[in-house]
């Protein structure tokens, strides 16, 4: 995984092996398609397992790269949408993106609770769980007999106590990932470029501000969608 078991990518050149690339969509920007390999990957590969389609109901923690993804995604798909942030703003861009229902979970702490309202008590057939300890028990609830937990981060920790009733009960599928294969990528890639989805970047930093740009998303909860570097050639 580059930038965790081989160097980051922050350089003018690198080697790859050629099976491992995929062509960009003409129409993206080189930021908008850097951030096509993690975040849509994993967006790609949780409605992949939900089997999203219409009439599919999902639910998202937060507006980072990857729920932004899964939002545009499953609403090409057909699905109703569901997202949560602690900020009306970034909710309202959310539902610019065609997000259905919104929760400021600051405004309603219970957001599982919203969610179950919202589906008529039936929950969610695709929760995709970003922040791990302070949510995850949350997020089960809000999960539909059936249903699918997409587990990805764990930004308020990554242990959990958790009733393992639901689980069993409700049949759920929890599924964790940490993004995918060069097959899955290049899948996403596909779906991407025919719905015309344009990547949100938020921010793009200069290779000079790396510093900044770390900070910034170390500091959680600023940006929406993704952040980039603008590589000078």
């Amino acid at each position: 995984m580059r930038g965790i078991s081989l160097p980051g990518s922050l350089a003018e050149y690198v080697a790859l092996p050629a099976n491992s690339l995929v062509p960009v969509p003409a129409r993206l920007s080189f930021e908008a398609a850097s951030t096509l390999p993690i975040a849509a990957t994993t967006a790609w590969n949780a409605v992949c397992a939900a089997d999203v389609g219409p009439g599919s109901v999902v639910v998202l923690l937060g507006t980072g790269g990857v729920s932004i993804f899964t939002l545009q995604l499953a609403k090409a798909a057909g699905a109703t949408v569901i997202i949560t942030s602690s900020s009306d703003e970034k909710l309202g861009r959310a539902k610019a993106l065609g997000a259905d229902h919104l929760i400021n979970y600051r405004a309603t702490p219970d957001w599982d609770g919203k969610v179950l309202e919202l589906t008529g008590g039936l929950g969610a057939d695709l929760v995709v769980e970003t922040a791990g300890t302070a949510t995850f028990a949350r997020a089960v609830n809000a999960t539909a007999p059936g249903g699918t937990l997409f587990t990805i981060g764990f930004v308020t920790g990554a242990e959990a106590t958790v009733d393992l009733l639901p689980i069993i009960i409700k049949a759920l599928k929890v599924v964790g990932n940490n993004t995918g294969s060069v097959s899955d990528l290049r899948a996403a890639v596909r779906a991407i470029a025919a719905a015309r989805i344009d990547p949100v970047v938020d921010k793009v930093f200069s290779q000079e501000q790396a510093a900044e740009a770390y900070a910034h998303m170390a500091a959680g909860g600023q940006h929406f969608g993704k952040l980039a570097f603008k590589l000078d050639w």
